[in-house]
C-alpha cells in the first residue's frame, strides 16, 4: 500500500471507531422504564447487514486488485464504514434525527427510515467500488456523486410530500416502510449509476447522468403514493402491510429490475 492509502487508511480506521462505538454505545444511556425501546433492534443489525453487503460487492465486482487482496478489501471496508458512519449523521437536514427520534423517542417509523437510509448509502458507496480505478480517491469521488443524488432525491420528496412529518409526528409505520423501500431502491439505482471502469471525471458526470434517471421516476411516484396513503381521520392507522410493505417492495423491485437490465460491469 502507498504511503496515501496508509494515511487514509488510519484516519478511516479512527473515524470509523468514534462513530460507530457511538452508534452502539449511546442508546445504551437512554433507558425506557416498563417499556419496549423500539427501533433500537434496527439500530443495531442494520450496519452489520451492510457492512456484509459491502464485503460481498467487493469481493465479486471490485477491480481485480482489491478482490482478493486482504489489504485493500480491508482497506475499502474501514473507508466504507467511515462514510456510512459520516453521512448517518447527516439525515436531520431531511427531517430525521435517529438520536432524537429513535434513541430518544423510541419512534419504530423513524428507525425504518434510518435503516433504509444507511443501506442506500451503503449502496450509493458500494457502487463506487464497482470496476477498475486508478486509487481510493476515484471510490470517494463516485461515492459524493451518488450519495449526494441521493440526499437530493430525498430532500425534494420531503419538499413536495412532508412525510418526515408523517414518520417523526404521527409516527405512521407504513410511512417509515414507504420511505425505507425508497432509499433503497434510489441507492440501487444511484450506485450502479456510478459503476464502471475510470476514464475520467467528465465522463464519470455523464455516464452518471444518463444511468441515474429513474431516480426522477420513483421521487415522482413516491411523491403521489405520499399523498395517497398517508394517514387520514377516517384511516388513522393505515395498514402497515398493504400501504407500507407493498409500495416499498415495488420501488425496490423497480429498481432492481433497472439494475439488471443494465448488468454489473465487470
Amino acid at each position: 500500500m502507498s504511503g496515501d492509502e496508509v494515511v487514509i487508511l488510519a484516519l478511516g480506521g479512527i473515524l470509523s471507531a468514534v462513530f460507530w462505538g457511538v452508534w452502539y454505545l449511546a442508546p445504551l444511556r437512554v433507558q425506557f422504564p416498563g417499556r419496549r425501546a423500539t427501533g433500537r433492534a434496527l439500530l443495531y443489525l442494520t450496519p452489520l447487514a451492510a457492512a456484509a453487503a459491502l464485503f460481498i460487492v467487493l469481493r465479486t465486482a471490485a477491480s481485480y486488485d482489491v478482490r482478493d487482496d486482504p489489504r485493500y478489501l480491508t482497506f475499502y471496508l474501514v473507508l466504507g464504514a467511515a462514510w456510512v458512519g459520516l453521512c448517518i449523521r447527516s439525515l436531520p437536514v431531511t427531517g430525521i434525527s435517529t438520536r432524537d427520534d429513535v434513541v430518544e423517542r423510541a419512534n419504530g417509523s423513524a428507525a425504518s427510515v434510518v435503516a433504509g437510509a444507511m443501506l442506500a448509502i451503503t449502496l450509493c458507496y458500494a457502487g463506487g467500488n464497482i470496476g477498475d480505478g486508478p486509487g481510493w480517491w476515484v471510490v470517494v469521488f463516485s461515492a459524493c456523486l451518488s450519495t449526494l443524488s441521493l440526499f437530493v432525491a430525498w430532500m425534494l420528496l420531503e419538499a413536495v410530500s412532508g412525510v418526515s412529518e408523517i414518520v417523526t409526528i404521527d409516527r405512521d409505520p407504513s410511512a417509515g416502510v414507504r420511505m425505507a423501500g425508497f432509499l433503497i431502491g434510489s441507492g440501487l439505482v444511484l450506485g450502479r449509476a456510478v459503476a464502471g471502469d475510470w476514464v475520467s471525471v467528465e465522463a464519470t458526470v455523464r455516464d452518471f447522468a444518463a444511468a441515474a434517471w429513474p431516480v426522477v421516476v420513483l421521487v415522482i411516484v413516491a411523491a403521489v403514493v405520499e399523498r395517497m396513503l398517508r394517514p387520514t381521520p377516517e384511516r388513522p392507522r393505515p395498514s402497515a402491510l398493504a400501504y407500507g410493505l407493498l409500495p416499498a417492495l415495488l420501488y425496490m423491485s423497480g429498481a432492481a429490475y433497472y439494475v439488471a437490465t443494465l448488468g454489473i460491469p465487470e
